[in-house]
């Protein structure tokens, strides 16, 4: 598999646009001003300005007045929301680490990231931000997830299943694999074909 961050990188001509995609992307609650929104990209006003309107008028983000200043914030609804969310979580953060040391965790038929991590949304009594199908090593997966709680300042919850077992707990409709599957989610590693089937 290509690299996926240099492929990005191909595909958005400026890494100043990419910065605003992942913030956005992975703060979807907060609206920002231009000035913090320089602070948090760390690049140049002007740049930052140029590609926010951008995203602007492509309804990426949409923008709301607060008084004199003029905050963004990540529209949800947009037409692409899904698959730019995809490419960014399986670019960086917890999906590209799982991404990137696959061969180190073991042999993953799926790796899975809910919508509990990628958008914030807890529902249901399974509060799990991944989950990872296959022959894992526990203490490799631990090690990268453990980087990421310390990034995000908060716990990351995760499931391993052994590939029988998941076959097993979807046969038997079991609520937490229904969810899984019914649920909007990213799927970092495997088919969705073969995940549903």
């Amino acid at each position: 598999m290509a690299n996926a961050k240099k492929t990005l990188d191909f595909l958005m001509i400026s890494k100043v646009r990419i910065k605003a995609l992942r913030y956005f992307f992975f703060h979807p609650d907060v609206p920002v001003h231009l000035r913090a929104a320089v602070r948090e990209l760390n690049e140049e006003i002007n740049a930052v300005r140029r590609e926010l309107t951008r995203l602007e008028e492509c309804k990426i983000l949409l923008t709301e007045r607060r008084g004199n200043r003029k905050y963004f914030s990540l529209n949800v609804n947009h037409v692409f929301f899904n698959e730019l969310l995809a490419i960014l979580h399986k670019t960086y953060g917890l999906g590209g680490s799982i991404i990137k040391n696959s061969s180190k965790i073991g042999d993953i038929d799926f790796a899975i990231l809910t919508s509990s991590y990628t958008r914030g949304i807890r529902v249901g009594v399974h509060d799990v931000d991944l989950v990872v199908v296959g022959g894992v090593n526990l203490d490799a997966l631990g090690e990268i997830v453990s980087k990421v709680e310390k990034q995000l300042g908060r716990e990351v919850n995760y499931t391993v299943l052994k590939r029988s077992e998941f076959e097993l707990r979807k046969k038997r409709r079991d609520s937490f694999v229904v969810e899984l599957l019914m649920g909007t989610k990213v799927l970092l590693i495997g088919s969705n074909e073969e995940l549903v089937n």
